[in-house]
């Protein structure tokens, strides 16, 4: 479940980040389909660990849906001014190591359909009408149901109520952790831009004179061998 905070980001994002601004919805929509498609690799390879027909059956359904909504995207893209769709790839590893219970793989799939059904669905209502709306609810729609079908089939994959109620605790704190730290190094990226920026500013001004008397001469002395010393 969304938090308060992550909520209000939303709202603001809508109403103050995305207004006027096609590039931002763009980018945004950009990730919503990397997002999908990666979904779609992590089911995949949860199926292929399961031996059961049937359930291999339900979990390719599941990957066709994911599939259409990463198509859904790109069609919402390409509506903002009829831009070329760049895919925005993740890197994907395996989200558990070998030997884990496949369930747990599944028990992460379970919160981030919770997560996106949520979050899909405040978009949608904040969002004024356009091509994002109504992707948006249609994704919903199977969205929701993605809840219940994951949730079941951990059932299926023998996990107890209580095994997956401390999975998802689990999974949530990851997930939590790592945005954390994804924002940390925007945070340290983006102080070491403006202190680089602030250093070649008072640089540049106590160089500018001796810069341009070296290019009237037409020439610039240069000294290899203590290049090669540093």
């Amino acid at each position: 479940m969304l938090s308060a905070l992550e909520r209000l980001k939303i709202r603001l994002a809508v109403s103050l980040g995305w207004a006027g601004s096609t590039d931002r919805v763009s980018e945004v929509i950009r990730g919503f389909q990397a997002t999908e498609a990666d979904g779609v690799w992590h089911l995949y390879r949860g199926m292929t660990a399961i031996d059961d027909p049937k359930e291999r059956a339900i979990i390719f359904g599941h990957c066709l849906e994911e599939e259409s909504h990463s198509d859904a995207f790109v069609r919402a893209y390409r509506s903002y001014g009829g831009r070329v769709f760049s895919p925005s790839h993740f890197e994907r590893k395996a989200l558990y190591p070998d030997g884990t219970p496949i369930w747990k793989t599944f028990a992460f799939v379970h919160v981030g359909e919770v997560d996106a059904t949520e979050r899909f669905r405040l978009l949608s209502q904040e969002l004024p009408r356009g091509a994002l709306k109504e992707c948006l609810r249609g994704v919903v729609s199977d969205e929701e149901g993605h809840v219940d079908l994951t949730y079941a089939m951990l059932k299926r994959l023998g996990a107890t109520d209580r095994a997956i109620g401390q999975e998802v605790r689990w999974v949530r704190f990851r997930r939590f952790r790592e945005h954390w730290m994804r924002l940390g190094k925007q945070v340290i990226d983006g102080f070491a831009n403006v202190l680089l920026s602030v250093v070649y500013f008072v640089f540049g001004v106590f160089l500018y004179g001796p810069a341009r008397r070296r290019l009237r001469e037409g020439f610039v002395q240069y000294d290899n061998n203590r290049l090669k010393q540093l």
